[in-house]
C-alpha cells in the first residue's frame, strides 16, 4: 500500500510538469536524407544530438529504439528507480551463468538492466555524479587514446555540468552545462559513515577533484528533487530546432548501410530501422554515429559487418571490416553487500517506511528530503595493498553507503534497491527472527571492485537484431578481483571498530550469506572470498567492447577521434570506447565523451 500511495501522490502533483518536458519530443516519418544520423538517444547521443545542432545548418536525425518517457514518475523521482527495472523501459538483458560468481542468484545470471526509452540509462542509473581518478584518464592516452589525458578532457567534463553548490571549485566544476549536480540530501547515517571514516586515517572532500582518496558526501545529477538525464540535452531545443533536429522513437536500428567507393573501401551511407514491423531507410550525407552503448553497439557493429571475421562469417554476415576487437575488452564493475546490522540506530537516520511517509510532504511541498535521494548518502575511494605494491595511483575500491533500513514488516522499495534473489532474502528473515528483531538490517554499505581484472565479451546470439547478444563478463575470474574486495573488507572491519559505528551497535551480519554465521572480526579470508562469490551484484557500468586505440592496436576499434577503423563515414560515442574502466560511476564519463565527440566531429567538418 505504501508504494501505491506514494506513486499516487506524486503522479497527481507533478503530472502536468511530466506532460510538458516529454510532449512532442519524437516523430513519426522522418525525412529521407539527414547530415548525421545518431543511433540511440541515450547518455551520449543526446549530447552530440545537441551540440551538433547548434550548427544551424545541420541537420540530425537520432533513432531510437525505446519510446517517450511520458508522465513516468519512475524516470524522474530519485527514490523510485529502482521500480524501473523489469519494465517496459528495460532492455532486460542477462548475462550468461557466472562460473566465479552469482553463486545465490537463479542459474548465477545477473541482470543487466538498461534503458529503453528516450535518455537510455541515463533515465536508470543511480544519479552518483563521479568522474574518477585523473589517473584512470592518463592511463587512457597512455595505452593509444592520445588525446583522451586527464588535462584535455577536463574542459569536456566541465562544460557538460552545471553546479550551483558553492563549496565546489569552479576549477574543476563547470557552471553553464546541461547536467545540474551537486550535494543532495543525505541521512544522518552519513556523518556516522564519514567521520567514521575520518578516524582511520581518509578525508573528506571533493572527490572531482584531485584527490579521490577517502570518504566523502555524494555528489548526483539530481535536481529540486528530480533526476537529470541526459533529456535535459534536449528539452525545449526539439521544438526550436524542429528544422534541423528530428527523433524517432520505438525504432530498432537493424543495420548500418555501407557503400563501397572506387578504391574498395566501405562507406557508411545511412541506416535501416524497423518500426512497427515496417523497415525504413534513411540516408546520412556525411556520418553515422553509433551511440547504442556497451551492448548495443558491438552488437550492431556485429550485425552490420564489422567485427571479427570469423564470428561473423559462423553467424553468416557479410564482412564488411574485419575488426576483432568488437564486441572483447569488456569490463564492468561488480560489488558485494557487507549489511549492518545495530541495535542502537536511530530509525530517523535511515530510510524506512516511516521516513519515507513523514517525508512525503517535504517532497510534494518543496521536493526535498528521501524521496529526493536515490538512497545513497556518501561514497568513499580507497587503494587497496594490492594496487599501492604494483604502483597504480587510482583507487581500486570504492565504498557505496545505503540508508536504506530493511525490516520484516517489508518494503518493496529497499527490496527493490538492495536487489538480491529471494533465496537471500528468505534467510536474511529468518536470521532477524532468530535475534528477535523486526530489522534485518539498518544500512548497507557495497564494497565496490573498481579496478577489475576479469575481462569478459559481447557476441551475436543469432544474426538478427531482435535477439539479445551473447553477455559473458566473466566476473571474478581473476583471483586478484577476489583478493582486491577482501582488502576492501578489511577496511569495513576497522570501521567496525570506531567510536561512531561502536556507538550503535553496529557491525557487518553475513549469517544470511550461505557461507556461515560469523559476527566478529577478523573474518577469514575464504569466508569473504564465499561472501563475494555469493552475491556477486553488477554495478550497470560495462564499458570498452569497441575500444580507443592506436592504428598498430589490433584490438581497437575505433581511433582517438572515434572513427571506425577500416571504414569511413562511421563513429561509435558512448561507454563502448573506453580503453578501461575508469575507478568511478560511468555517467560522468559518458557525458564527457558526448561533448568531446561533437568537438571533433564539427572541427572535421568544419561546422
Amino acid at each position: 500500500m505504501l508504494k501505491q500511495f506514494l506513486l499516487f501522490c506524486v503522479v497527481t502533483a507533478f503530472l502536468p510538469r511530466f506532460l510538458t518536458w516529454y510532449y512532442s519530443v519524437t516523430i513519426n516519418q522522418p525525412d529521407e536524407e539527414y547530415d548525421f544520423i545518431i543511433v540511440g538517444a541515450g547518455t551520449t547521443g543526446n549530447v552530440i544530438a545537441n551540440r551538433l545542432t547548434e550548427s544551424s545548418n545541420v541537420r540530425v536525425l537520432v533513432v531510437e529504439a525505446g519510446d517517450n518517457a511520458y508522465p513516468n514518475p519512475l524516470l524522474s523521482i530519485p527514490l523510485l528507480v529502482p521500480f524501473l527495472q523489469q519494465t517496459s523501459t528495460d532492455w532486460m538483458y542477462r548475462s550468461e551463468p557466472q562460473q566465479h560468481a552469482c553463486k545465490e542468484h537463479g542459474n548465477r545470471v545477473s541482470l543487466w538492466p538498461r534503458g529503453k526509452v528516450i535518455g537510455g540509462s541515463s533515465c536508470y542509473n543511480y544519479m552518483m555524479y563521479v568522474r574518477g581518478d585523473k589517473h584512470d584518464y592518463d592511463e587512457w592516452a597512455e595505452e593509444g587514446a592520445i588525446g583522451w589525458d586527464y588535462k584535455n578532457i577536463l574542459p569536456f567534463f566541465k562544460k557538460s555540468q552545471n553546479v550551483g553548490d558553492p563549496e565546489l571549485s569552479k576549477k574543476y566544476h563547470g557552471t553553464e552545462g546541461f547536467i545540474k549536480t551537486g550535494y543532495s540530501y543525505t541521512s544522518p547515517m552519513a556523518e556516522t559513515f564519514i567521520k567514521a571514516g575520518q578516524k582511520i586515517g581518509y578525508e573528506s572532500g571533493d572527490y572531482n577533484a584531485e584527490n579521490t582518496i577517502g570518504f566523502h558526501r555524494l555528489q548526483s545529477s539530481i535536481h529540486n528533487g528530480l533526476r537529470q538525464s541526459s533529456n535535459e540535452y534536449l528539452g525545449s531545443i526539439v521544438q526550436e530546432r524542429s528544422d534541423r533536429l528530428h527523433i524517432v522513437g520505438r525504432a530498432h536500428v537493424r543495420q548500418i548501410v555501407f557503400e563501397e567507393g572506387e578504391d574498395g573501401r566501405k562507406r557508411a551511407s545511412g541506416v535501416i530501422y524497423v518500426r512497427d514491423d515496417v523497415e525504413v531507410k534513411v540516408r546520412a550525407r556525411k556520418e553515422v554515429i553509433v551511440s547504442g552503448g556497451a551492448v548495443g553497439s558491438p552488437q550492431l557493429l556485429m550485425l552490420s559487418g564489422i567485427g571479427p571475421k570469423q564470428h561473423l562469417n559462423d553467424m553468416g554476415i557479410k564482412l564488411a571490416a574485419d575488426l576483432p576487437g568488437v564486441g572483447q575488452n569488456m569490463q564492468d564493475h561488480v560489488m558485494a553487500m557487507a549489511p549492518f546490522y545495530g541495535s542502537k540506530v536511530p530509525s530517523k537516520s535511515t530510510i524506512n517506511d516511516f521516513t519515507l511517509l513523514t517525508g512525503l510532504p517535504d517532497y510534494l511541498m518543496g521536493n526535498e528530503g528521501p524521496l529526493a535521494t536515490c538512497g545513497i548518502d556518501a561514497t568513499a575511494f580507497i587503494r587497496s595493498p594490492i594496487t599501492k605494491r604494483k604502483s597504480i595511483h587510482s583507487p581500486d575500491i570504492q565504498f557505496i553507503q545505503l540508508s536504506a533500513e530493511w525490516s520484516t514488516l517489508g518494503s518493496s522499495l529497499n527490496q527493490k534497491i538492495v536487489n538480491i534473489g529471494e533465496q537471500v532474502m528468505e534467510k536474511m528473515y529468518e536470521t532477524a527472527k532468530v535475534r528477535g528483531s523486526r530489522i534485518i538490517y539498518n544500512f548497507v554499505i557495497y564494497n565496490v571492485l573498481i579496478r577489475p581484472r576479469s575481462v569478459g565479451e559481447i557476441k551475436l546470439r543469432t544474426n538478427s537484431y531482435k535477439d539479445h547478444p551473447i553477455i559473458q563478463p566473466n566476473y571474478l575470474s581473476n583471483q586478484t578481483d577476489v583478493d582486491t574486495m577482501i582488502e576492501g573488507y578489511r577496511v569495513l572491519e576497522k570501521l567496525e571498530q570506531t567510536k561512531q559505528f561502536k556507538d550503535i551497535e553496529a557491525k557487518m551480519d553475513f549469517s544470511a550469506m550461505g557461507c556461515g554465521d560469523i559476527t566478529e572480526s577478523p573474518r577469514s579470508a575464504e569466508f569473504y572470498e564465499c561472501v563475494i562469490r555469493a552475491i556477486t551484484l553488477n554495478v550497470y557500468h560495462a564499458v570498452g567492447t569497441a575500444k580507443i586505440g592506436a592504428p598498430e592496436d589490433v584490438m581497437a576499434v575505433v581511433d582517438p577521434r572515434l572513427r571506425v577503423y577500416k571504414v569511413d563515414g562511421l563513429r561509435v560515442a558512448d561507454a563502448s570506447v573506453m580503453p578501461s574502466i575508469p575507478s568511478a560511476n560511468t555517467q560522468a564519463a559518458c557525458y564527457m565523451i558526448g561533448e568531446k565527440a561533437a568537438d571533433m566531429i564539427k572541427e572535421d567538418w568544419k561546422l
